[in-house]
């Protein structure tokens, strides 16, 4: 009898491990900006109870040491959390895209340009996030003194404090121009006027005088472009939670907004 007790017992907490593993995480923030991942268990008046991720102990946590806490479903709780760190949440910020052409650095205003286009796609399908607008995120660096050059002394996260956001998007757009390819045709076109046979000493001749032979010559020139762009989401504590890069072949200069929706279409933040 013993023995299957201890036996059902083995069985029910293996069962609740590979459910715990399975499933999504709760993630509670606290105060001291540690995180705990694991199944919030029940919440209370003045604690929670917790289960950390592939264990089966459960703790009790105070409320008064948590921030916030994230759970599995989206839904977000805040307790202890300062203003600044509500204020963040669900908002996204898009980075002037680095952009460069022929290897050679591009243009600052082409570089906004994918920025708002980039902008553009994500605010199409933004879900429950809040995108900022490219003019006041750029505002925004301007008055902190940080211009195309510079983005690279600060963290991800020191970024998202500057502008005030959760998440920022990031990312380099490089066009190559690859071959060029010549096509050549001509055309000819024969106009005659019906004349009846003119009669001659050596029997009937067609008299070609109403015959015109106009011919046309037309060449096209087409430039292939091979188009790379990586692409980069950060949260507000500098970790990188997507990365991913594409490369495509197209025969016009601008052809990269179709790469840039394929890329964004496969990040968390783009909503179907």
């Amino acid at each position: 009898m013993k023995l299957c007790i201890q036996l059902s017992l083995t069985i029910f907490l293996f069962t609740v491990v590979i459910e715990n593993v399975g499933a999504q995480n709760d993630i509670v923030l606290k105060v001291d900006g540690t995180e705990m991942i694991g199944k919030v268990i029940a919440i209370g008046d003045t604690n929670i109870n917790f289960i950390y991720q592939n264990e089966t102990i459960e703790y009790k946590v105070p409320k008064v040491k948590i921030a916030k806490i994230t759970f599995s479903s989206g839904r977000v709780e805040f307790y202890n959390a300062s203003s600044s760190l509500k204020d963040h949440h669900n908002k996204v910020a898009i980075l002037p895209f680095a952009f460069l052409k022929n290897q050679d650095d591009g243009s600052s205003a082409m570089s906004k340009k994918i920025q708002q286009e980039t902008y553009a796609i994500f605010n199409a399908h933004k879900g429950i996030l809040n995108f900022q607008d490219p003019m006041t995120t750029n505002r925004l660096l301007g008055k902190a003194g940080i211009g195309a050059n510079d983005e690279q002394n600060y963290s991800m996260g020191e970024l998202c404090d500057i502008l005030g956001v959760e998440f920022v998007v990031q990312g380099l757009v490089s066009i190559e121009e690859t071959s060029v390819s010549s096509y050549s045709a001509s055309n000819t076109n024969i106009k005659t006027n019906n004349k009846k046979p003119a009669k001659t000493f050596v029997g009937k001749l067609f008299d070609n005088s109403g015959t015109n032979v106009n011919t046309s010559k037309s060449s096209t020139t087409n430039k292939n472009y091979s188009t790379t762009i990586t692409m980069n989401v950060y949260n507000d504590k500098g970790d990188n939670i997507f990365n991913k890069n594409h490369e495509s072949f197209w025969q016009s200069n601008d052809a990269y907004k179709v790469t840039l929706k394929f890329l964004a279409k496969r990040t968390p933040l783009y909503t179907k």
